[in-house]
């Protein structure tokens, strides 16, 4: 049977790191090895998952953090937990989904490139891993540009393209949807989502 190799002379090694803190440690601390090293044949169901749980403990901390910070024990913790599965479960797999899209096609210049979806989409959601320190403040400012470093690096790896296409296909994405935020929110609450300061 023939096996489609998305990474062409990259290779597989053949040991794929996809237990939680294997895949948090390996995206934070070796992104290029670990993408090297993730099966492309696997399903989408864990990095899925993985995703979710980022978002869902980043979720979860943040507002621990908030309400020790100031101090306002309330209800709001006792269902906090289940907004945020529940949101965390919606939204992860989409948004990395969409970010897929948006990288085949600009990748495929301006149509959606066939092929290299399941792959990316595995790439991505682990990817997402940079996302787990998005609740410590101050954290942003250093996680957001080396997400989209590690993003890059997914991109790169996993569809064997050059950093050059890599890099533009997953940072006009990726800037665009931070500029939207940021005209969102306005100057002030920009800063402040970036900085993530305690009590905001």
């Amino acid at each position: 049977m023939f096996r489609r190799d998305l990474r062409g002379d990259v290779g597989y090694s053949g040991e794929s790191p996809e237990d939680f803190w294997g895949a948090l440690r390996g995206v934070w601390f070796a992104p290029v090895r670990f993408f090297r090293g993730l099966d492309p044949q696997g399903g989408v169901i864990r990095p899925a998952i993985f995703a979710s749980v980022v978002i869902y403990l980043d979720l979860l901390l943040e507002a621990v953090l908030q309400m020790l910070w100031l101090r306002e024990f309330n209800f709001a913790l006792t269902y906090a937990p289940f907004l945020a599965l529940v949101v965390a479960i919606v939204l992860a797999p989409l948004l990395v989904a969409g970010l897929v899209v948006l990288v085949l096609v600009i990748l495929g210049g301006g149509t959606l490139s066939r092929g290299g979806f399941f792959p990316l989409f595995r790439a991505l959601g682990y990817a997402s891993g940079i996302g787990f320190a998005l609740w410590i403040p101050f954290a942003p400012l250093l996680a957001v540009p080396y997400g989209a470093f590690v993003a890059t690096v997914a991109v790169k790896e996993t569809l064997n393209v050059t950093r050059a296409r890599a890099a533009a296909a997953t940072l006009i994405p990726l800037g665009a949807v931070i500029l939207i935020v940021l005209v969102l929110l306005g100057p002030d609450e920009a800063a402040g989502f970036l900085v993530n300061p305690p009590g905001s």
